[in-house]
Parts: structure tokens; sequence; C-alpha cells
């Protein structure tokens, strides 16, 4: 390489360089919480078309950094000092983190249906299981998982309704056979 060539490419580079810096892009977005005083604060940038966030709880008084994503939450809520912080990730598709202050963080888990925030519970649906996680616990392994006979039908199109009882979760989903339910109970 001769040195034209190379002053050539440092000129490239530096202006490659400028241009991505030009080119960032700075933004904030807060998400409020219902029924609480906290909200959810987003500080994200992007850079050559590459976003990133940092998220952060804030009451007014403390302001805690939960993760860094890149993009931020769809919806946020807060309960039993429960964090649940879930994003978007396409079609049928979604990412819920679980955060209690102080920096205790879990997740992601997929497809978040119910959960159990004073048992510290999820719920989350996959093709043709529903899985059950401890929200802090750091394995990937479900505490408990229930495969209903769905023939080869796809659970996610057969869910009619899902909620928690006393700690008891209920699922249910339709079959050929009509409206049939799974419930588990979350353990202490």
């Amino acid at each position: 390489m001769t040195i034209t060539d190379s002053i050539k490419a440092s000129l490239l580079a530096l202006s490659i360089l400028a241009t991505n810096i030009c080119s960032a892009e700075n933004y904030s977005e807060s998400l409020e919480i219902s029924g609480s005083e906290w909200r959810v604060e987003s500080q994200c940038s992007t850079v050559a078309q590459a976003t990133q966030c940092t998220i952060s709880v804030n009451d007014g008084n403390t302001e805690e950094k939960v993760l860094n994503y890149p993009a931020p939450p769809a919806s946020a809520s807060y309960e039993a000092q429960i964090f649940l912080l879930t994003f978007g990730c396409g079609t049928a598709c979604s990412a819920t983190y679980a955060y209690k202050l102080g920096g205790s963080l879990g997740g992601p888990f997929p497809l978040v249906e119910a959960t159990d925030n004073e048992r510290e519970v999820v719920m989350s649906l996959g093709a043709k299981s529903v899985l059950f996680y401890r929200m802090f616990d750091n394995s990937d392994a479900p505490l408990h998982e229930i495969t209903p006979k769905l023939n080869d039908a796809n659970l996610l199109d057969v869910v009619d309704d899902s909620r928690l009882e006393d700690h008891i979760f209920r699922l249910s989903y339709r079959t050929e056979h009509g409206l049939e339910e799974l419930q588990y109970e979350a353990p202490q």
C-alpha cells in the first residue's frame, strides 16, 4: 500500500466515523406505571442503525438502572415490589424481565401470560407447552412444564383465557372436545 493509498484509507475511515457520529440520534422515553408513583425511563441512542437503550425505574426519589436493551419497553407494571418490563420482539413474540429494587433481574421470559409476583413465578407460553419459571432463578430451566394434548395444534392458537386466582395459574384452551383448563399452583 502506498502512502497515498494509506492516506485515502485513513480519510475514508475518518469520514465514516464522522458520519456515524453526526448521524447518532439520542432520545428518551418515559412510561408511567398505572396505579404507582413509578415510571420507566429509557435513554436511547442510535448509532449506525443500531439502537441501545438504558432502561431505569424512577419514582422521583429513587432511580435504579435495570438493564440495557435495543428498545424501550412496550409495557410495564409494578406489584408486590416487583417490576415487570415487557419488550416486543415481533409477531407473537415478547420478552419480559422481572426486576426487584436493589438489583435483582430475572428473565427474559418469552410470551408471559400471567405472573404471581408474591411467589415470584411467571407462566410462559410455548407452541406446545406451558412453562413456569421462578422470576429470579439464574438457571434457564423451568420450574414446571405442562404439555396439554393438542394433536397438531399450536397452543398459542387455541388459548382462550388465562388468569391467576389465589396463587393458582389457570389456562383455558380449545380442543376438539371443547374448552379445557389446566391448573398449576405456584409454590412458595
